[in-house]
């Protein structure tokens, strides 16, 4: 054929295949592992006219997968690269192959080539590289952090596959990608990226004074960056290294002196170093502008509001604080909000209930408002002023777990148990592993009487947290109070008492674990103990008179029934066995 630089059995092959030809065959034929090859037996005239026809024609496939290659048709080249391989094995035809797949989308074909390819030649680079960009993007992510680690140990001074291994590990091995990129800087000096990645591993982890180190060598990169400076003085503050941050943020207000921002938060800083003088002389002028946006004055009583948590002395001057941008701004929620915490710690139940309330009219989309608000009724044990509270909260924010949770728990104290166990099974969608909303649920279905459900429940909350000690006493008290699995009751209750040892419920539970073993002095020892501990339901007391009953001591057994009549007078079983005098 005229005009053809090479003829196949797929016709004319045009320039680009003279071109490509010279370095093909310099690779395919000449291009070795780097090793020596072991002495083989000479081979006959026979066999090498056939190894040399072989090699032609993977030769000749191997150009023409080249071509399609190049022209970006990956599936004609990838059959080509196959028909080669056919014909006679190379590493750089594999490679040609794992390049091909690749661009295919099919991962796990590529992978295998590619894997063949460094098998044959293990000291090529190129091929490790290309081996852990496939598995990297197979989410291979071991696989391909060590061809990478095989890379640094044949080449220490490759950076991008340093750069790559710090990558590649901080998906699922943050503290190593954070020590590869520590190993990069030392070894290759300051770069940016690098910098940026450390800086914002060691935030997530919890390494302050490690991200202040790399935020440090960033600001010598960038000098007259400066919110790059404020993140730095924002860092120190974190890390604890107070005169550092004063020195940057100082470095940032003579570069702006007209920023209040830089000014509040260097009088943060001296409110932190508790020169509380110090930092009113800087704060007092931002707070009495009227220019100054509510945001900064709230971000201001933020500040007070966490040393506050630390330093008791602060709670006047900080409910100071957002009394007057209250007064200032009556519609923004946010000083409510504060106050309300400020009057929870000073145990003033009125203005914290206020406060609470006024966040609830103006953000009612605000779950923390609703969740705080019932909170001051809940831990007084008014559970019929937290229904209403938390019925309303459902409404504004039906999606909210601790809004679900709570009327559930308030549900159940009113003695509404269908309706807890429908806010309680919301809760349980809304966030399926939480085992405290499983605990209360199983509560409720014992209650219910659906102790098939409550057991199920248990046994979930159990799978997910053996220790959990809650779940652990109630299932032991709901099993001995149907005289079921009363050994097994008996090891959870005990397990339960080793978290909390002086819960008076939980010693309760024993106890009466031991009444229905018959173990009657054991009972006695450790619902006594529950007693002992102070105020205990009526329950406590009718098992202590039922086990003094049981050591034939009547006139405690009726001290005990009698204390638990006064605790509950509407328990008419308890009034007959007053009566009767018996069980």
């Amino acid at each position: 054929m005229e005009g053809c630089g090479v003829e196949t059995k797929r016709g004319c092959r045009g320039t680009a295949t003279l071109l490509l030809a010279g370095a093909v065959t310099v690779c395919v034929l000449g291009c070795g592992t780097g090793e020596k090859a072991a002495v083989a037996p000479r081979a006959t005239a026979a066999e090498t006219a056939q190894m040399d026809f072989r090699r032609e024609v993977a030769l000749s496939h191997f150009i023409a997968g080249s071509v399609y290659e190049v022209k970006g048709e990956y599936a004609d080249a990838a059959l080509e690269y196959q028909e080669a391989l056919r014909a006679d094995t190379n590493h750089a035809m594999y490679f040609a192959l794992a390049k091909c797949y690749s661009a295919l989308n099919k991962p796990a074909l590529a992978i295998d080539a590619a894997r063949e390819a460094v098998r044959i030649a293990p000291g090529k680079i190129e091929y490790r590289k290309l081996l852990a960009d496939i598995s990297a993007t197979a989410y291979d992510l071991d696989g391909a952090a060590a061809q990478y680690e095989q890379i640094i140990a044949q080449d220490s001074s490759n950076v991008e596959a340093w750069y790559n291994l710090a990558r590649v590990y901080q998906v699922r091995k943050p503290l190593k990608a954070l020590e590869t990129y520590e190993r990069f800087t030392v070894r290759f000096g300051p770069e940016w990226d690098v910098l940026l990645q450390t800086a914002d591993l060691c935030n997530k982890l919890g390494h302050p004074q490690r991200a202040a180190a790399a935020l440090r060598l960033m600001v010598d990169l960038d000098p007259g960056n400066r919110e790059l400076r404020r993140t730095l003085a924002q860092t120190e503050v974190r890390a604890g290294n107070l005169d550092d941050a004063l020195a940057v943020y100082t470095n940032l207000r003579d570069m702006d002196p007209d920023n209040l921002g830089y000014q509040a938060e260097i009088a943060g800083v001296w409110l932190l170093k508790k020169d509380y003088a110090h930092a009113a002389e800087l704060f007092d002028p931002i707070l009495r502008k009227d220019t100054v946006s509510v945001d900064v004055k709230v971000h201001i009583g933020e500040l007070y509001y966490g040393q506050m948590e630390k330093d008791t002395t602060l709670v006047p001057l900080t409910q100071k604080i957002f009394e007057k941008i209250r007064e200032a701004n009556p519609k923004d929620w946010r000083p409510y909000w504060f106050l309300g915490g400020i009057a929870s710690v000073r145990r003033d139940d009125s203005l914290a209930v206020k406060s609470f309330r006024r966040v609830t009219e103006l953000a009612s989309w605000n779950a923390d408002g609703w969740v705080f608000l019932s909170s001051v009724y809940l831990t007084k044990n008014d559970f019929q002023h937290s229904v209403g509270i938390l019925e309303s909260a459902e409404k504004a924010v039906p999606e909210d777990f601790r809004v679900n949770f709570f009327l559930g728990v308030a549900y159940s104290r009113v003695g509404r148990n269908p309706d807890a166990a429908r806010v309680l099974e919301k809760a349980r969608q809304i966030s399926p592993r939480d085992t405290e909303a499983i605990a209360q649920l199983a509560l409720v279905y014992d209650s219910m009487k659906r102790t098939d459900d409550s057991d199920s429940l248990y046994e979930e909350a159990l799978r997910i947290n053996p220790e959990f000690s809650l779940a652990l006493n109630n299932y032991a008290y709901s099993l001995s109070e149907r005289g079921l699995q009363l050994e097994r009751a008996l090891g959870m209750a005990r397990k339960a008492l080793e978290v909390a040892p002086d819960n008076p419920s939980y010693l309760d539970t024993i106890g009466w674990i031991y009444f229905r073993l018959g173990r009657y002095r054991d009972a006695e020892s450790f619902v006594k103990k529950a007693i002992n501990k102070g105020e205990v339901s009526a329950v406590v007391h009718e098992h202590m008179g039922d086990i003094y009953f049981k050591l034939n001591d009547m006139d405690r057994a009726l001290e005990h029934w009698n204390e638990a009549l006064k605790l509950d007078g509407s328990n008419t079983q308890l009034r007959d066995k007053i009566t009767r005098r018996s069980l």
